[in-house]
């Protein structure tokens, strides 16, 4: 009976949580040459980490303010705040924030839900205006601020940004739908975090 008992409290537990924080195959955008920085810049020893940075920038300011979530491989999630410069040579603030035990499978299972229904697959060639020969086209605003959403796994990426999406969501300017993809995407990782 001893044993039952011990199994049913250490070893069950370890399964369960184990099998709500696999992470789930990711088509990825591409392969880089070399691992993305923030293993670096956060000093993470899983360098098969999942990491999604949500951020924005305004330029003249060339800053950009952002949150990163890491989902490591043990089932533990971390979250950072991150603030860089667009110029090169410039080091990173960051601070990292503490994430209640309880609140991982919350983490997980967005996550997960967003890789089974695909929401990681945006059109990026509909995020900013483009002409025929597939080159940006500027908007014509006084202000607003760059949406950018990564994912980093090792040397496997995403990027989208897009450059004031509400403006365009609100006109229903071309590509409406795709930003609006964007935004909700954006906005479910941050709903977590907040």
């Amino acid at each position: 009976m001893k044993y039952l008992l011990l199994y049913f409290f250490t070893i069950c537990p370890v399964i369960i949580c184990a099998q709500n924080s696999r992470i789930k195959e990711i088509q990825f955008e591409g392969i880089a040459i070399e691992e993305n920085s923030y293993t670096e810049i956060l000093k993470l020893k899983d360098q098969n980490a999942l990491i999604i940075q949500i951020g924005y920038s305004s330029y003249p300011i060339r800053v950009l303010d952002s949150d990163v979530i890491v989902y490591l491989n043990n089932g533990k999630v971390e979250l950072y705040k991150i603030t860089e410069s667009v110029e090169n040579g410039v080091e990173a603030k960051v601070k990292k924030v503490k994430i209640k035990k309880n609140n991982y499978l919350q983490y997980w299972s967005f996550l997960n839900t967003c890789i089974t229904q695909k929401k990681f697959n945006i059109d990026k060639a509909k995020l900013n205006f483009e002409d025929k020969e597939n080159t940006t086209l500027a908007l014509a605003t006084s202000g607003g601020q760059t949406y950018h959403f990564n994912v980093y796994q090792n040397k496997k990426y995403i990027n989208y940004s897009s450059f004031a999406p509400k403006i365009s969501i609100s006109q229903k300017y071309p590509g409406f739908e795709e930003k609006q993809r964007l935004v909700d995407l954006m906005e479910g990782f941050e709903d977590i975090i907040n």
